[in-house]
């Protein structure tokens, strides 16, 4: 299997992108990804009920297996993996400043990695059956309800764009749902890379020192990776085809 190198430089943010169609005609793969797993992980993929859910968990360890493996210059089962808060994977063995994160929908799976500083990835389905438009307040801020709601036809994805990056922002900071997500506002502006981020009510005085970047991986699914820049700087992004 080729795929790009995924030796990142510190403060570099890589995302790889792959796809279970592919995954699943590879039977090698399929066998290669169960022998790394541990034995609660092949539980885990063994109680998924539909094949497109288990590819999925499968891929994502097979990506963050060989990718983390190539970052750390090690073989891909010779670094150990744990879930730290609220299921966040990560590096537990050998130490050092490599994070990677993970999220996967509808058959897409992104990996991200980076060094010394944190980021969190989200992707969703835009095709996915509509939410009930009445959770836009409570998901929102007055603003971000305002700008759905003059999409019209078009909130959906509006709505997704606002949420992939809001769940992004929690997975990099390794915080649960039970944060009030009307309190994590976002502003949008021309580029995929101009999205801002404000805190309101609860969580007022949060460091807003973070970079967003929107990713149209295809017409279906739309992914947001959140970037933590508090040291003042604005770490390269590239986007790889795993």
């Amino acid at each position: 299997m080729s795929r790009p190198a995924s030796r990142v430089a510190r403060g570099e943010i890589g995302a790889y992108v792959g796809r279970t169609d592919a995954f699943a005609a590879d039977a090698r793969r399929v066998e290669r990804a169960l022998a790394w797993m541990s034995d609660t992980e092949r539980d885990r993929y063994a109680r998924f009920r539909h094949d497109r859910d288990r590819f999925m968990f499968a891929l994502g360890r097979e990506m963050a297996r060989t990718l983390v493996g190539d970052a750390l210059g090690v073989a891909e089962d010779a670094w150990s993996w744990r879930e730290g808060p609220h299921g966040r994977p990560e590096i537990a063995s050998p130490p050092g400043d490599l994070h990677f994160n993970l999220s996967h929908s509808a058959g897409v799976v992104v990996c991200v990695l980076g060094r010394g500083r944190a980021f969190g990835v989200d992707i969703e389905d835009l095709t996915r059956r509509a939410p009930d438009p009445s959770i836009v307040a409570r998901y929102c801020s007055p603003d971000e309800a305002e700008d759905v709601s003059a999409q019209a036809g078009a909130w959906r994805d509006r709505f997704l764009t606002y949420w992939t990056l809001k769940e992004a922002y929690l997975k990099a900071r390794g915080l649960g749902i039970a944060v009030p997500l009307s309190d994590i506002s976002f502003s949008l502006g021309p580029t995929p890379a101009d999205a801002r981020v404000r805190f309101l009510d609860s969580l007022t005085g949060s460091d807003d020192r973070w970079m967003f970047h929107l990713i149209r991986v295809d017409p279906h699914h739309l992914a947001a990776v959140a970037v933590e820049t508090a040291d003042g700087v604005t770490p390269p992004f590239a986007l790889h085809a795993y």
